[in-house]
């Protein structure tokens, strides 16, 4: 797994590759909740090369979503493969 996190202008956006497990949720929420905790308009979690993800990557951006709905902000998924977008439904997790 590999992720980067890019933050420019308010916008941040979350690119993800491989799986994301226990270990990379944490790693991930270590560098993207105090970016999300300052001011930002809007997030973009990129996903195409996720090959898998188990609930606690599920937890992460379900996390991420209601945070940014306390800060008025948005949050998006891009190119979401059918598997993981039916597991993202089942959380709850508005794609």
């Amino acid at each position: 797994m590999c992720y980067e996190i890019r933050n420019s202008n308010q916008q941040i956006d979350v690119i993800l590759t491989g799986i994301i497990g226990v270990k990379e949720a944490t790693s991930i929420r270590q560098k993207l909740f105090p970016l999300i905790q300052q001011k930002f308009h809007s997030l973009t979690f990129h996903l195409g090369t996720v090959t898998e993800m188990d609930s606690s990557g599920l937890g992460l951006l379900l996390a991420v979503q209601n945070i940014a709905t306390d800060y008025n902000a948005s949050v998006s998924f891009q190119d979401v493969h059918e598997q993981l977008r039916e597991r993202l439904d089942m959380a709850g997790i508005k794609v």
